[in-house]
């Protein structure tokens, strides 16, 4: 066999260091090249130089000294879909000084595969999971037979018939986590790790690359937090599930196996119509910090349009729970979705102070290719240069980028401002610390309510 030398790089979403995330999905693919007998190197331009993240200069000289050191016959890019700009970039240059290495691109960067296809040197596309499909791409088995991947047929984008998914996901290796340094990846102490692959909704603007729900086994989670304990010396975990607790016997089962390990953690995905006290305690006592739920909205009619499967009740009862069993959760909102109104951001507002939120997060939407709320974009032709769209996207995250409802600019723009005002008003006006302000606060909420959100956003913005 002869041996192929591969150059894993995980392009940057956005700007500055915000988009910094552990590249889990291109450890795991280096996990399956070195089982297939080949070798890899990983570059993470987060880690490397902050000018790496702009590629202002050209000059990209940590990959161009791994490029030196493994001499890479293929290039495997990875990202999610605002990474494209820069992976375009890339592309070319790479095209430009190496025109014999093969690229290739996977994750959730596929789902802009189209773009990739046609207006970068990329030459394949990895769909889905990679861990069955990547070896016969290694094994130079014939395009036409690889499930999961696409390709340009006769100039134009040509998509295969997806992978088989893998149902037993104990047979994946631990990631290559060698490939990197981790401790750079840890988030208030915690380095993720996942226990589980895809989610029992699909909310319209999630990106939804495999169907249904699949878990490790107990056993391979504890092996694989007792390795990573034992090796590289963390002690804290962040489960990075989409869906964390889809299973309340194996979620009681890896505590009372977890509490031998002696860590603490953190849950990034759950649901919550599918926990209770017992679990929450359980939680507790085994030394969970946090949980987020992805609450979205406090209006009926969104948490529908948005297909949460949730009620606003639910999430305001488990959210109050939560937080009385003494576990920190978040509360995350999704503002801006084609049927959002004055009215629904209104009950979301009371949801906040109804669900007695200590901390809260609040994002506009933003539609991606091949999520449920694309169809509505296309539909209406709300993005006509999707290249310039995600380009915004990398550059702004989560801020006003498009105005999917029918509701004007000008009052769209308020809405994240009117939200942390009202709840913060809250906060002040409910906690005893901030008694001596309480003249202040109901003057705030007087010149609030009388000039009005749009008047006072323009001033101050």
């Amino acid at each position: 066999m002869i041996e192929i030398h591969i150059l894993l790089l995980n392009v940057p979403s956005r700007s500055g260091i915000g988009g910094k995330f552990v590249p889990l999905g291109l450890l795991y693919l280096g996990s399956i090249i070195e089982r297939c007998g080949h070798s890899c190197e990983l570059i993470d331009p987060y880690n490397e130089d902050p000018n790496l993240v702009e590629f202002d200069n050209g000059n990209y000289l940590s990959i161009e000294k791994a490029i030196s050191k493994i001499k890479p016959d293929i290039i495997a890019f990875g990202g999610i879909a605002s990474s494209y700009g820069r992976a375009k970039k890339l592309s070319n240059y790479f095209y430009e000084k190496y025109p014999e290495i093969v690229q290739v691109a996977g994750g959730a960067l596929a789902s802009v595969y189209k773009l990739l296809l046609t207006r970068t040197h990329i030459h394949l596309v990895f769909h889905g999971e990679a861990e069955r499909s990547f070896p016969k791409f290694l094994d130079n088995e014939a395009l036409v037979n690889i499930r999961g991947i696409s390709y340009l047929s006769k100039g134009e984008p040509h998509r295969n018939e997806s992978a088989q998914q893998i149902e037993d996901l104990d047979i994946i290796p631990v990631p290559a986590y060698h490939l990197v340094n981790i401790n750079t990846y840890l988030i208030d102490g915690l380095f993720p790790i996942m226990s589980s692959r895809g989610c029992t909704n699909a909310c319209s603007f999630c990106y939804r690359h495999m169907k249904g729900y699949r878990q490790h086994s107990v056993e391979y989670v504890i092996h694989h937090m007792q390795t990573m304990k034992e090796i590289f010396g963390i002690t804290g975990f962040l489960f990075g599930d989409e869906l964390f607790n889809y299973n309340k016997n194996w979620v009681l089962e890896l505590c009372n196996k977890i509490e031998a390990l002696n860590i603490r953690y953190a849950i990034a995905g759950a649901r919550v119509n599918m926990i209770d006290a017992e679990m929450l305690v359980r939680l507790k006592q085994t030394r969970c910090e946090y949980i987020y739920y992805g609450q979205e909205s406090g209006s009926p009619s969104i948490l529908r349009e948005y297909h949460k499967g949730v009620s606003v009740q639910k999430n305001i009862e488990i959210t109050k729970l939560t937080k009385s069993i003494g576990i920190k959760s978040i509360v995350q909102l999704v503002i801006g979705s084609p049927s959002e109104t004055q009215d629904t951001i209104d009950d979301t507002i009371q949801f906040l102070k109804d669900c007695e939120a200590d901390e809260i997060s609040v994002n506009y939407l933003l539609p991606f290719p091949e999520t449920p709320i694309w169809e509505y974009v296309e539909k209406n032709n709300l993005i006509p240069d999707v290249e310039t769209y995600l380009d915004e996207v990398a550059e702004r995250g989560g801020s006003q980028i498009i105005n999917l409802t029918k509701v004007s600019d000008r009052i769209w723009r308020t809405w994240s401002f009117q939200i942390t005002s009202e709840w913060k008003l809250y906060l002040m006006r409910n906690h005893p610390k901030y008694l001596v302000m309480y003249p202040l606060i109901k003057i705030m909420e007087s010149a609030y309510r009388t000039i009005g959100y749009p008047t006072i956003f323009r001033r101050i913005m």
